[in-house]
């Protein structure tokens, strides 16, 4: 646990690095809207920063909240960021890419099969359909046989029924 000393001693480490990057004492007041009796108080040591004012503090400029309260080496928060948060999510981000990718690829796979599938069981259908017109090839040569056995066609009988009234 940070005691209330270190947390002065982080938020005033705060300020300078701020100075450091070009702020003036004014600039850092009026951006987290404190007043400068407050930040000099935290300086002489009679207030401590309290959460209201690091929080200001932390939204104005993006500052990392556990500097000031776990004495975080990240600064701001753009730092947290772009270190190991970012590679985690990257990480995330491919790792889920890449199971997208194997389902994908599963996907086709199992595509490729069912065009297989498809592809001989339309070979099987042209291959029954055949031998159906073979079937019935063999059905109409059967029946043209059958019918050959007799001397005369079918229609003879009534023709000579005919002739026989003719004459």
């Amino acid at each position: 646990m940070v005691t209330k000393e270190e947390i002065n001693g982080y938020f005033l480490e705060a300020i300078r690095r701020l100075k450091a990057q070009g702020y003036t004492q004014k600039d850092i007041v009026e951006a987290a809207g404190l007043s400068q009796n407050a930040i000099s108080k935290i300086k002489t040591g009679q207030n401590n920063a309290g959460d209201d004012t690091i929080n200001k503090l932390c939204n104005a400029f993006k500052l990392n909240p556990d500097f000031f309260y776990r004495g975080s080496q990240q600064f701001t928060l753009e730092e947290k960021t772009h270190q190991s948060p970012m590679i985690d999510n990257g990480s995330a981000i491919n790792a889920a890419l890449a199971a997208k990718d194997e389902a994908i690829e599963t996907m086709k796979a199992r595509i490729v099969d069912l065009q297989r599938t498809i592809a001989d069981k339309e070979e099987i259908i042209k291959a029954r359909e055949a031998r159906i017109a073979e079937l019935e090839c063999q059905l109409a040569a059967a029946a043209t046989s059958d019918l050959s056995r007799y001397p005369f066609h079918i229609g003879a009988a009534e023709d000579s029924k005919q002739q026989r009234n003719h004459l």
